[in-house]
């Protein structure tokens, strides 16, 4: 299958242009046609994928961060016959680190030319699509913030200025979850519905999320003080927090989340809202992923 790439010009700080001028490089020299097209805003890589296929193209590759995965997926969730495919080109790239895809342009052209085809999950939070991780909380306050920040800092300082502000405003709230028929109440900080590992510029909120095994993992952080919190954030951060009592973890296919009208982030992207019901999509989307020994 040809690829053809919707790449976000501006992702990384504009590394990933740099990287998908070395990657075309690659792909000429081994002969490998292709198509693509560049977007130009928010939310228009969803209808550049949209087109693309409407278009005949069959192997859609997303070129930048996990904004640009999430708009990608988005138009591919569900149609069989389409193959997608990753270039981690971005800042934080959290979806990536679940499917062990490198953000090397020469790894990735060796993906496009010898990978194999592997269906993966996605989930649905209302009626919006996601595949990394959903939630509400802290992780929101992190990404509004961190918003804020990328208007005057590029690469990882943002994220990490945006935890920084995130951590001195802890806020908790009521929560009811109904997760596979059981229910939880608790006051949280943090309500996370992972498919992948990772989220928010690399912290390991679900530790040995498998994104091809047809269940969310539920990270569920009970309301604490700040001090408390600082000393969970280094096991938060290297996934090290399961098992400590103020952490709930566990897995579920379908998850009513109930905290009154709250906005919510789906893959780092804000404009959904609690309360609302996710679902497992299982075997959702067709990737194309390297191949492991």
């Amino acid at each position: 299958m040809k690829p053809y790439f919707i790449v976000n010009p501006i992702a990384g700080g504009g590394s990933a242009l740099k990287k998908f001028e070395r990657l075309k490089q690659l792909l000429e020299k081994m002969r490998i046609e292709f198509g693509c097209s560049f977007s130009e805003r928010a939310g228009e890589s969803t209808s550049l994928a949209e087109r693309a296929y409407s278009e005949g193209e069959r192997y859609i590759i997303a070129v930048g961060g996990d904004g640009t995965v999430n708009e990608v997926a988005s138009a591919l969730i569900g149609k069989e016959d389409a193959v997608m495919g990753i270039c981690p080109f971005g800042t934080g790239n959290d979806f990536a680190r679940a499917l062990e895809l490198s953000g090397d342009p020469e790894a990735a052209a060796e993906t496009i030319k010898n990978g194999v085809v592997e269906p993966v999950d996605a989930g649905l939070a209302g009626s919006k699509a996601f595949i990394n991780a959903g939630g509400v909380g802290f992780d929101v306050d992190v990404v509004i913030n961190t918003e804020k920040y990328k208007k005057r800092f590029r690469g990882m300082l943002p994220y990490l200025l945006g935890i920084m502000k995130s951590v001195t405003h802890l806020k908790s709230f009521p929560v009811k979850l109904t997760a596979d028929g059981e229910e939880i109440k608790e006051d949280a900080l943090i309500v996370a519905v992972a498919n992948g590992s990772h989220f928010g510029g690399g912290m390991n909120v679900a530790p040995g999320a498998d994104p091809k095994d047809g269940y969310f993992n539920v990270c569920l952080v009970k309301k604490i003080g700040f001090f408390r919190f600082m000393q969970l954030m280094p096991k938060f951060i290297k996934g090290k927090h399961v098992g400590c009592r103020e952490v709930k973890y566990f897995t579920a296919k379908e998850i009513d989340l109930d905290c009154g009208e709250r906005p919510m982030q789906l893959d780092g992207e804000l404009g959904a809202k609690a309360p609302a019901r996710f679902r497992m999509l299982h075997g959702a989307l067709k990737m194309k992923l390297p191949v492991r020994a």
